[in-house]
């Protein structure tokens, strides 16, 4: 039954268009299974049996005469005034095959996208502020990682915008029109350039996000061949032709919209040509990074057979598959096994399989990226262990200072003045000269030290290194205090 009401809603809708051309016509009409557009007077419209409706033969063919007054001939037998349609090419032949209704796993394609585009974007954030608040992680190839976050950081908050301002994928609220029923039509009239605006942006991201794998595909084919030209030679081409680069095709595609296809927000493709312009270039690049990651691939593995004297065949085997394993999220090597899969011509239950596959890995994609680059990579661990120590001890050495900075206010004066006493004490005791002039000059500091260690000698002891490490703390400050007294 709900086939049956969108087929009589579009109907109804059909009604209200004006006829295609001058002369008498037969009014759109529904018959309760199909419906039936204006036809010219005198002619019989002929349409494939429906294949919504079972016990028909789908291969068959349902005929409506119109008159020429521009009427529908009807059935006198069954008393039909608004026309007969004529059933009987359908009645018979093999049975239709029912069809299953996929409708609801659109729905779950679409939550399942969302859920996997907050994932990424929330982790992308974040590998992208450890990376940027680190300075020992700004190197080359992060620099690259850290653009590349950057561009599925875009490309997940633009589906997000899109998928909140979009009513089913269609428009904008002020681009559609709503009728009883549920069925949405978009608006003719208007430039609607606010929609097209937004999906001009998401194709960019897209691109961009796609452009930016190859950047890193090229960047590492690059490193492998060529050290030396990639050490001296910066970034900054690789990010002008990862930003830039999708505006050599994004533009000619708004040129051939606007002149050729201009319909609806630009989100649907009547002419799959035009789709190319912007699917060609991508397909390309991922196809481009495939023969990058085989030709590394290639060069790891004879590598490791010729270090095979270093070290085992298993820890190289082991080292050689781990490395590959983190290429192929890096070079998009998975969206070649989706470009070449035949959509459309296998089955339903493929093509179903085919989208969750390809929207989980689109949406998840982000989140792979960040968790292999960033929150599974040894540098960005030892950075933040590093920082973790770091604020512990500052936390704890300034809690530290605050407890104990009382006690030392307390003691400073006193033990200031005692200290300053003993060795007046000691002086006096060895050489009062220096107590009777306020002087303690070179020949009073070297008579303390000579008596200290002479009386040490005759008891029969050997002076300690932490000792002499006071003995000349003790003569530093005495030089201080001689200085401070000849000032006076």
């Amino acid at each position: 039954m709900g086939i049956l009401n969108q087929k009589k809603t579009a109907c109804e809708l059909k009604k209200l268009e004006e006829p295609p051309g001058i002369g008498i016509y037969c009014n759109v009409t529904w018959d309760n299974v199909m419906c039936w557009d204006y036809t010219p007077a005198g002619t019989v419209l002929k349409q494939q049996c429906p294949d919504y409706i079972i016990g028909l033969n789908s291969a068959g063919y349902v005929t409506r005469e119109c008159l020429s007054n521009g009427s529908w001939k009807s059935n006198t037998e069954f008393n039909n005034t608004e026309g007969w349609s004529n059933y009987t090419g359908c009645m018979g032949g093999p049975k239709p095959q029912i069809q299953k209704d996929y409708s609801h796993h659109l729905g779950r394609i679409q939550l399942m996208s969302e859920i996997g585009y907050g994932v990424s974007l929330a982790s992308l954030i974040v590998a992208v502020t450890i990376m940027v608040a680190s300075k020992r992680l700004h190197c080359k190839s992060n620099v690259l990682h850290i653009n590349l976050f950057v561009a599925f950081i875009l490309r997940a908050s633009v589906s997000f915008i899109k998928t909140l301002v979009f009513v089913d994928d269609v428009g904008l609220e002020k681009d559609i029109k709503r009728h009883p029923g549920g069925y949405i039509e978009f608006k003719k009239e208007g430039m609607h350039w606010e929609c097209k605006l937004i999906v001009c942006i998401f194709v960019y991201t897209v691109a961009a996000s796609m452009m930016w794998i190859l950047m890193e595909g090229m960047y590492l084919q690059m490193l492998v061949y060529k050290t030396l030209f990639t050490e001296r030679n910066g970034t900054r081409i690789y990010v002008l032709v990862g930003w830039l680069s999708p505006f050599a095709y994004l533009i000619p595609w708004i040129i051939v919209r606007i002149y050729e296809e201009n319909e609806l927000c630009w989100n649907q493709h009547r002419t799959d040509g035009y789709f190319w312009i912007i699917k060609a270039p991508i397909q390309l690049s991922v196809l481009i990074n495939f023969i990058c990651f085989i030709n590394i691939v290639r060069v790891l593995c004879v590598r490791a057979k010729i270090s095979r004297h270093v070290k085992s065949d298993s820890q190289h085997l082991r080292k050689t598959a781990k490395f590959v394993l983190v290429l192929i999220p890096l070079f998009g090597v998975i969206y070649i096994a989706f470009s070449a899969y035949p959509s459309g011509t296998v089955s339903m239950e493929a093509d179903m399989i085919y989208l969750y596959c390809e929207m989980f890995y689109n949406s998840f994609q982000g989140f792979v990226l960040a968790l292999l680059f960033c929150f599974l990579n040894e540098e960005v661990h030892n950075e933040i262990r590093r920082f973790w120590y770091r604020r512990r001890f500052n936390r704890f050495h300034t809690r530290s200072i605050n407890l104990s900075s009382w006690r030392k206010a307390s003691r400073t004066s006193r033990d200031t003045l005692s200290r300053d006493t003993r060795l007046n004490e000691g002086a006096m005791l060895t050489h009062g000269n220096c107590v009777d002039t306020c002087k303690l000059n070179k020949k009073c500091q070297e008579h303390v030290s000579w008596s200290r260690k002479s009386r040490e000698k005759r008891n029969g002891k050997n002076v300690p290194a932490w000792q002499n490490e006071d003995i000349d703390g003790i003569m530093t400050e005495t030089k201080t205090l001689d200085s401070g007294a000849e000032d006076v």
